[in-house]
């Protein structure tokens, strides 16, 4: 082949590449939700749906599809064609700890995704009875190593993100307690209010009426500064755990081999609607911090946040089939 023929060949190509970006979206665009409907996480998801159609004049949808502790949904983008028309809205959970948590998946989480763009993060906060005799994480701390193994915490399930959470809170405090799963965030709750269980992490979203009402107690937030929204309630870092930052997290990823124009494309699109003032405040309803970032900034996120986790997961020895 001449020099000029692969030069006009290539030329081509690029021409070819461009258009497509350019062209991109054409039609439907599906975003996975590996949850069931309702919560702030389905709610979050058609926030950014509804704010990308908005954008593009192009239909965003989401679809749910629950199962397995995210892991359904999850295969199901993983088989998906590398179009840009199926995504998955995915995160700590989906992306990071099922993936070392369930021992058989159809796909490679490492190698089934590429990366498009971080959308928010939410942090993580401990909660006790609004009765309850601790009145911070140090009374807590003393209660359990003076009576190992007495008190409970309860998690809406073997390996989700808040019993991951508590895990990692116990062993920086080096204390034990006993795990009491249930079937979601609001049986968890109920037995946390009810005197069931002794404490429990979860996100802002549900605990914040309960705590306003008067029901439960925040002992302590998981991010690196307090929030806004509870001036008054201190770190864990400040409780005594030094450098302990632990928040879920949501990004949105395309199938592995989607062309790197589109999820350019993607990312922009996402990039500057998490600008709007208007999505971010209602995003922050729920608790969400907006948080939009490069692919390959999300791809390093991925890698930092299992390797993180894997060492608890593997010192519980939590698997499930």
């Amino acid at each position: 082949m001449s020099f000029i023929r692969m030069a006009v060949t290539a030329a081509a190509a690029f021409t070819a590449s461009i258009a497509m970006a350019a062209g991109y979206p054409e039609r439907t665009v599906t975003i996975v939700v590996p949850y069931a409907p309702g919560g702030a996480t389905d709610a979050g998801a058609r926030l950014v749906a509804q704010a990308l159609q908005k954008q593009s004049g192009i239909s965003f949808i989401v679809e749910n599809v629950p199962g397995a502790g995210t892991t359904v949904g999850a295969a199901k983008v993983a088989r998906a064609a590398a179009d840009g028309y199926t995504l998955l809205w995915g995160g700590l959970s989906s992306n990071v700890m099922a993936p070392q948590i369930y021992a058989k998946l159809p796909f490679d989480a490492a190698s089934a995704f590429e990366p498009v763009s971080m959308i928010a993060t939410q942090p993580y906060m401990l909660v006790t009875q609004a009765n309850s005799p601790f009145r911070n994480v140090a009374d807590l701390v003393a209660r359990a190593k003076a009576e190992p193994g007495k008190l409970n915490f309860g998690s809406p399930g073997e390996g989700s993100s808040p019993h991951l959470t508590t895990e990692l809170f116990l062993a920086e405090s080096r204390i034990t307690a006993q795990h009491i799963p249930y079937k979601g965030a609001a049986p968890s709750l109920a037995a946390l209010i009810a005197g069931d269980t002794s404490f429990m992490f979860d996100t802002l979203t549900a605990p914040m009426p309960m705590i306003a009402a008067g029901r439960l107690k925040a002992l302590a937030v998981t991010s690196s500064r307090r929030l806004p929204e509870l001036p008054d309630v201190p770190t864990l870092q400040e409780s005594g755990l030094a450098g302990f930052d632990a928040y879920t997290w949501f990004a949105l990823f395309a199938p592995r081999g989607t062309p790197a124009d589109v999820v350019s494309t993607l990312n922009r699109m996402v990039t500057e609607q998490l600008r709007d003032p208007a999505l971010r405040a209602q995003m922050a309803k729920s608790y969400f911090t907006t948080a939009a970032s490069t692919p390959a900034a999300l791809g390093n996120t991925v890698k930092a946040e299992t390797a993180k986790w894997a060492a608890i997961i593997k010192a519980k020895n939590i698997r499930r089939e």
